[in-house]
C-alpha cells in the first residue's frame, strides 16, 4: 500500500506553479513503488479481438509474449468486450476507455452527445493524474476530432492524423516534441494515443479476417507501435523506468459498419504491459473501460468508487495442461461408425434417419447428416452434465454446399423452441443461412447468444466453442483458408445448465426440432475444460488441422507421400482430392453414361468416389516418389483416361468401362497435398488439372499438355 498524508505544497512542471492539497489516501498499487512511471495508453478504433491474430503483428505479439523487453510481462484478452448499455460505436466507447464508466453513467450514447458528457462527475484519467500530482506530464493524441470534446486538463492536446500523432508520440518519447504548451525535453509520464485507420478499413470493406484491406492496416498499425515502442527502448534511463502499456479498442465490427448489438462488434483486445503485470490470458472478462483504472492504478492514484472498470494485468489464467487431451470426454473420428476414440467409451448412435459415413472428410472419413430428420446422439450421460460451473469445450470440422434452412443445432441439449430454455447449444445459420453462433442459458433472465461468424461453402470449417463458467464463453472458426475468426462474450451470471434432454448432434437437446441440421462433420470432441487459445491453434493448424487421432496416438488416416511404401504389382484403394479456392473438391465419375464413357468431374461439395490404384512401377529420387500405373474407379464405372481430341492444349479426362484405363505417373512429394498425376498424350506430357469454371458445384477434370499441373491429395482407404 502506498500512503499520501494531508498537505499544501507547491509544484511547478512544464513552466507553470500552483498549489496542490494532496489528500490522505490509501491506494491499493500494482506499481512498483520507487521506480520511475510512465504510462502508454493506445486506443486503436475498430480492432476486433481476432484483429491481431489474423494479421502480422510482430510488435504486438512481443507485447503478448512479454518479450518486448527484458522484466516486461504481457496479461492479454482477445475476448475483451466493449460497455453493453450503449451501441458498440465510437462516442460512449472512447468516453468509457478515458473515464472508465459506461453509458449510463457518462451519459454519452451516440457520436453526437460527446460533448454532453458528465466529466465533472467522471474525470477523464488524466485529469484525475494531474489532480493527483502537477508535477506529472500529460499528452493526449487524438486522430477524430470528436475526441477533442471530453474534458481533459492534459497538458498537451493535439488533434492529428495517424501518422502525424505516431511522429508527435515518438517526438514526445524522444523529447524533441515542443510546442507552446510542451518545452522541448518534457520528460511524458503519460501519453494517452488514439489510431483511427483501422476503423477506416473496415468502413472501406469489412471488418473481417477475410478482407485484406483490413488486415493490413492491422500490419500498419503494428508496425508504428513498434517504432513507438523502439523509441521507449531508446530512452537513455529505460532500464531505471517502469513503463506500462495499455491497448484496448472501441468497437469490432460486421460487413462494412458497426454499432450492432452482437458479439462480433463487442469483441475486442485489452493488453497490459508492465513490469509487474502477469504473463498470460486474463481472469474473468475485461472491458474496454478498465483502460482508465489500470493506467491510474500504475501511478499509484486511486481508483474513484465510482468508476465501473477495474484494474486489469494483475491476474491471469492458469496455463493449460501440457496434453491438450487432457480432460476429453468424448471424441468421434466417423472412422466408419460413430465409436468415441478417447478410451471412455461415450459413443454416439443413429438418433434419427440413417446418417452416412463416407470418404473424403477433413481427416479420413466423415458423417453426413442430410436435413432430413436424421441426427445422432450422445444421450444425456453425467460425463456431459455441466451444471453450474463446469468449464467445457465443444469442437468439429464442419462443411455445408449451401445456406441451412432455418436454424439448426450442429450439437445441443436443449429445446430450441425457446433460446431461453435452460441447456447449451452450437448452431448453424444462427443469422442468414451461413453463420454460426452460441446460445447458453439457464433462465431468460441469463440468456446468452454470442454470433455470427460466417462461414463459407464447400471448405472445411474447424469449430470451437469453449465455455468459461465465470468468464467468457468463446467461439472460433478457423476458415479453410487459413483465417481464424473469433468472437466472445461474457457468461459470468449464466446458471445451472443441466436439463434432462439428451445432446444431439444435427437436432436440439428433443431430436424434434423443425429445422434439422444439413452438414458434414469430422474429427467431434467434447472436453470437460474450455480450450486455451493456444491449443485451438494446434487444432487448427493455419487451415490445415491436427487431427485428434495423432494426438491420441490411434491409427489416423493414410495418405501417399514420398515416404509411403508402394510396392509395384500391389491395388490399392484410394480418394484423390484437391483444394480449390479453399473448396476441397473430390474426383470422382459422371452419373451419365455415353458410349460406355462417363466424365471425370471434381465435385466441390468434397464428395470423392472411391478408385483403385494399380501400381505397374515405382522410382524413387530427389525426395519425391514416382509411382506409374492405372487408376479405376470402384463399382465398374470404368478406367481413367485421356481423350483423343486436344483443344487449347487440354483434353478432358474421362472413365471409361471399355479399357483397362491409360498409363498415368503419379509424383508423390513429402507433403500430402502436393501430389502430380500426368500421363504421355501422343508423345506430349499432359498434368491433371480442375477447370477454372465452377458449374452446379463441379468443374471438370482435364490433363493441361502444355504441361500443366494442380495438386492433389492421395487418401488411402480400406
Amino acid at each position: 500500500m502506498q500512503v499520501f498524508r494531508r498537505g499544501v505544497q507547491n509544484v511547478c512542471k512544464v513552466g507553470k506553479c500552483r498549489a496542490v492539497i494532496a489528500l490522505s489516501l490509501t491506494i491499493p498499487f500494482i506499481g512498483m513503488v520507487g521506480a520511475a512511471e510512465h504510462s502508454l495508453l493506445i486506443a486503436v478504433d475498430g480492432l476486433r479481438g481476432d484483429g491481431i491474430e489474423n494479421a502480422v503483428t510482430p510488435n504486438f505479439d512481443k507485447l503478448i509474449q512479454g518479450s518486448w523487453a527484458e522484466g516486461y510481462q504481457g496479461a492479454f484478452a482477445f475476448y475483451a468486450q466493449t460497455m453493453k448499455d450503449a451501441a458498440p460505436n465510437s462516442g460512449p466507447n472512447h468516453v468509457g476507455i478515458m473515464t472508465g464508466v459506461t453509458a449510463s453513467k457518462s451519459g454519452v450514447t451516440g457520436n453526437s452527445d460527446v460533448h454532453t458528457g458528465r466529466y465533472d462527475q467522471f474525470p477523464h484519467y488524466q485529469t484525475l493524474l494531474e489532480r493527483h500530482s502537477s508535477k506529472l506530464n500529460t499528452a493526449y493524441l487524438v486522430t477524430w476530432s470528436t475526441d477533442m470534446q471530453i474534458t481533459n486538463h492534459a497538458d498537451l492536446k493535439v488533434d492529428s492524423n495517424d501518422a502525424g500523432n505516431v511522429a508527435n508520440t515518438i517526438a514526445i518519447i524522444n523529447g524533441t516534441y515542443q510546442s507552446k504548451d510542451w518545452p522541448r525535453g518534457t520528460s511524458a509520464d503519460s501519453i494517452f494515443l488514439f489510431l483511427d485507420d483501422v476503423d477506416g478499413a473496415g468502413h472501406a470493406c469489412c471488418f473481417t479476417a477475410s478482407d485484406t484491406g483490413y488486415v493490413d492496416e492491422i500490419a500498419d498499425v503494428d508496425a508504428q507501435i513498434g517504432r513507438i515502442l523502439d523509441a521507449i527502448k531508446a530512452r537513455p534511463n529505460f532500464a531505471n523506468e517502469h513503463w506500462q502499456i495499455v491497448v484496448t479498442s472501441d468497437h469490432g465490427g460486421r460487413g462494412s459498419s458497426h454499432g450492432i448489438h452482437a458479439a462480433d462488434n463487442y469483441t475486442i483486445p485489452f493488453l497490459v504491459v508492465s513490469k509487474s503485470a502477469k504473463q498470460g490470458y486474463l481472469t474473468g472478462v475485461p472491458n474496454n473501460y478498465d483502460a482508465a483504472p489500470t493506467v491510474l492504478a500504475h501511478h499509484g492514484v486511486s481508483i474513484p468508487t465510482n468508476m465501473d472498470g477495474v484494474v486489469r494485468g494483475g491476474s491471469v489464467q492458469q496455463k493449460a495442461p501440457d496434453a491438450i487431451e487432457t480432460d476429453l470426454i468424448t471424441y468421434l473420428p466417423f472412422e466408419g461408425d460413430f465409436h468415441d476414440k478417447s478410451g471412455n467409451h461415450l459413443h454416439a448412435h443413429v438418433g434419427g434417419g440413417s446418417p452416412e459415413v463416407n470418404s473424403g472428410g477433413k481427416f479420413g472419413r466423415f458423417v453426413s447428416i442430410n436435413g432430413e430428420k436424421e441426427f445422432l446422439t450422445l444421450g444425456n450421460p453425467s460425463e456431459l452434465d455441466f451444471a453450474h460451473a463446469r468449464d467445457f469445450t465443444l469442437m468439429t470440422w464442419y462443411r455445408v454446399n449451401g445456406d441451412q434452412h432455418g436454424d439448426p443445432v450442429i450439437v445441443g441439449n436443449k429445446n430450441w423452441d425457446s433460446g431461453s430454455n435452460r441447456g447449451t447449444l452450437l448452431l448453424a445459420n444462427e443469422g442468414n443461412g451461413d453463420d454460426v453462433g452460441i446460445n447458453i442459458a439457464s433462465t431468460s433472465a441469463d440468456r446468452k447468444d454470442i454470433d455470427p461468424i460466417d462461414y463459407t461453402f464447400n471448405g472445411w470449417w474447424l469449430l470451437v466453442a469453449t465455455f468459461d463458467r465465470d468468464g467468457s464463453a468463446t467461439l472460433y472458426a478457423g476458415s479453410p483458408t487459413g483465417e481464424l475468426n473469433i468472437i466472445s462474450g461474457s457468461i459470468e451470471d449464466v446458471g445451472d445448465i443441466s436439463t434432462s434432454l439428451d445432446w444431439n448432434i444435427g437436432q436440439d437437446g428433443t431430436g424434434r426440432y423443425k429445422y434439422n441440421l444439413k452438414a458434414d462433420l469430422d474429427d467431434f470432441a467434447v472436453w470437460g475444460r474450455a480450450l486455451s487459445i493456444d491449443e485451438v491453434r494446434t487444432l487448427y493448424n493455419g487451415g490445415a488441422g491436427t487431427e485428434i487421432n495423432s494426438i491420441l496416438g490411434n491409427p489416423s488416416a493414410r495418405y501417399l507421400t514420398a515416404e509411403s511404401n508402394v510396392i509395384a504389382g500391389q491395388d490399392y484403394s484410394v480418394i484423390i482430392t484437391t483444394a480449390v479456392n479453399g473448396q476441397t473438391c473430390g474426383l470422382e465419375w459422371d452419373a451419365t453414361l455415353r458410349s460406355r464413357e462417363r466424365n471425370a468431374k471434381w465435385d466441390c461439395a468434397g464428395r470423392a468416389d472411391p478408385l483403385t490404384l494399380k501400381v505397374t512401377k515405382v522410382e524413387s529420387s530427389g525426395g519425391t516418389q514416382r509411382v506409374s500405373g492405372y487408376l479405376v474407379a470402384q463399382g465398374g464405372k470404368g478406367a481413367f483416361e485421356w481423350d483423343a481430341d486436344m483443344v487449347s492444349n487440354e483434353r478432358n479426362a474421362k472413365f471409361d468401362e471399355g479399357t483397362g484405363g491409360d498409363y498415368l505417373t503419379f509424383t508423390l512429394s513429402n507433403s500430402a497435398n502436393a501430389s502430380k498425376i500426368s500421363v504421355i498424350a501422343n508423345d506430349q506430357e499432359c498434368g491433371l488439372e480442375w477447370d477454372a469454371d465452377l458449374l452446379g458445384g463441379e468443374r471438370n477434370a482435364k490433363f493441361d499438355c502444355r504441361p500443366r499441373y494442380d495438386r492433389f491429395t492421395i487418401q488411402l482407404i480400406d
